[in-house]
């Protein structure tokens, strides 16, 4: 498995034991480090990116980018972040590799607290 365009952002998890990579076709990829197996994230439809809270500046519900610039797991390994063109931040389960939330300042910022904070 293997991105089909540009890889444009990539972290890893703080035990050393994951990896992720996102590219400009919007694929995300979790790496087994040691395996070097990858598993797709698969990006929800539009109706559940709404449902998950996917709105445009003006707060009306507003179709995606799945263009990924950037990526941040969390120091505990549970959740990724994504973002990209869309301006939006995605929240992700590395467990289920399920797409949990957009957006997380509101909701989920002990979470983005600790992405931003992460050293």
């Amino acid at each position: 498995m293997k991105h089909r365009q540009s890889v444009t952002a990539i972290c890893l998890s703080d035990d050393d034991s994951k990896g992720f990579s996102a590219s400009k076709d919007g694929t995300i990829l979790h790496w087994d480090v040691d395996s070097g197996k990858a598993e797709r994230y698969q990006w929800p439809n539009e109706e559940i990116l709404r449902s998950h809270g996917s709105k445009n500046p003006e707060g009306r519900a507003t179709k995606h980018s799945r263009n990924v610039l950037a990526l941040s797991v969390s120091t505990d390994g549970r959740y990724l972040a994504s973002g990209g063109l869309d301006r939006h931040v995605h929240l992700w389960d590395t467990r289920t590799r399920e797409h949990i939330q957009v957006d997380i300042k509101k909701n989920f910022s002990f979470l983005l607290d600790a992405i931003l904070t992460k050293k």
